[in-house]
């Protein structure tokens, strides 16, 4: 599997600043664009931030991430232990509606889509995990 990055933080709003840090020196190591690491970086913290204001809604717990390459591709994944919630069946945003209109979140899951190939949604053993897959450019 070549190179493996990981990292394990808790759920805390202070650590996002060493998530975007561990994303963006992993994925640079790993060959992809500096586009490509900018856009991993925001949906990572996009995620990041949704499992810690919304999963871990009255305790703080656990989030690792693992970043590895498969061929061309990138794969990120991110596992909690907050409460299960599958971010692709989250509703579509409606980008036509005035803001105040619009529900709370789901850009960040429409943002996911953009700029990945692809992502993935799995609960198992107690855990959401949620994977990542970028090709490089």
């Amino acid at each position: 599997m070549g190179n493996e990055f990981k990292l394990n933080v808790n759920s805390d709003l202070e650590n996002l600043t060493s998530i975007a840090d561990f994303i963006t020196s992993s994925t640079r190591e790993l060959g992809l664009s500096e586009k490509g690491v900018f856009q991993l970086q925001l949906a990572v913290d996009e995620v990041a931030s949704n499992i810690i204001l919304h999963g871990y809604t009255h305790q703080t717990g656990p989030i690792h991430l693992t970043i590895w390459k498969e061929n061309d591709k990138i794969i990120i994944q991110i596992q909690d232990r907050g409460e299960p919630f599958n971010p692709l069946e989250a509703d579509e945003p409606d980008l036509q509606a005035p803001l105040e209109e619009r529900s709370p979140g789901g850009l960040g899951i429409h943002f996911l889509k953009t700029v990945t190939d692809s992502v993935h949604y799995q609960f198992k053993d107690g855990k959401n995990i949620l994977t990542l897959i970028k090709t490089l450019d």
